[in-house]
């Protein structure tokens, strides 16, 4: 279990950032709110924390986030293994951002406390979310679900596979009448140097490649371009509902309040909102409205 954080320093962080909110300690590290949306926009300052001390977890010199390409060479050039906090830690800032608790899509939220999270980089989107769900348990020869034999409940594992996703989108041109980006996804942790068809692989729904699983949901999938073999595709950008939508401030007092002994896995949680929130300033941006929504 990774170790307790110093709660006193947390909240005193806390009350310098709702200082800083409500504009009394001057402006957001350079960055402007492009669009605040029907969600009130705060920002994070930077203070000392066990990520942003940890020389692994720095952001690569001389590197910049411009495209999918780009993220697989900031992965390759830190160190191994290397696990999704460490990755988020390193995102530069200031940085625009936005947040659901919309379960609609293959990276669910697990609700308001752990929202769906947005890193907005010009066209490039990273997203991750802060805890990792709860599946039942099966029982390997019937295929049910184990029960508590005091409660009747379902047992559940947290994190049954060992994986935490990073998912990526670019925007690309397109003469379609929506909006249309490449997609991809990253298996933390990374624990070896990746190829540039690696955050394809696995989003492939057929053997025969003929299809990404994003054509489930997101329409007019088109091939673009093949990387040693694996074609890679684009489609149709959405966006959430802005009904769904986790305001920042919100999130930063879930941020100052968490606590990793709180519950028994709640220590990934408070490692993700350190990584997400503890690192510097994050500017509310909401999405186009041209982009449709689920």
């Amino acid at each position: 279990m990774a170790p307790s954080r110093n709660l006193f320093t947390r909240h005193l962080f806390f009350v310098l950032m709702l200082i800083m909110f409500f504009g009394l300690l001057g402006g957001c590290g350079g960055a402007s709110i492009v669009d605040e949306g029907s969600s009130s926009s705060g920002s994070s300052v930077s203070h000392s924390s066990v990520a942003a001390e940890e020389p692994s977890c720095e952001a690569p010199v001389g590197l910049a986030l411009t495209d999918i390409d780009s993220v697989v060479e900031w992965i390759n050039a830190m160190p191994k293994p290397l696990t999704l906090p460490c990755f988020i830690s390193s995102l530069p800032r200031p940085m625009y951002y936005n947040a659901t608790k919309s379960t609609f899509s293959a990276q669910r939220s697990k609700g308001k406390r752990s929202p769906r999270v947005f890193f907005l980089i010009d066209k490039l989107v990273l997203t991750v979310v802060p805890d990792e769900q709860d599946e039942p348990k099966k029982d390997p020869e019937t295929g049910l679900n184990i029960k508590d034999p005091v409660t009747g409940r379902d047992k559940k594992f947290w994190d049954v596979d060992g994986v935490q996703l990073l998912e990526v989108s670019l925007e690309v041109d397109t003469d379609l009448p929506t909006r249309q980006s490449i997609k991809g996804e990253f298996k933390f942790p990374i624990t070896e140097t990746l190829s540039r068809k690696a955050p394809y692989v696995d989003i492939n729904l057929y053997e025969s490649n003929e299809l990404s699983s994003c054509a489930l949901c997101h329409k007019n999938e088109t091939q673009i371009e093949v990387i040693d073999g694996q074609p890679v595709y684009r489609s149709a950008m959405l966006r959430n509902r802005e009904m769904d939508a986790v305001t920042l401030g919100f999130m930063l007092n879930e941020y100052s309040v968490c606590d990793p002994e709180y519950l028994e896995n709640e220590w990934y949680r408070c490692e993700m909102l350190e990584a997400i929130y503890g690192q510097g300033t994050l500017v509310w941006k909401s999405f186009a409205e041209d982009i449709e929504t689920f």
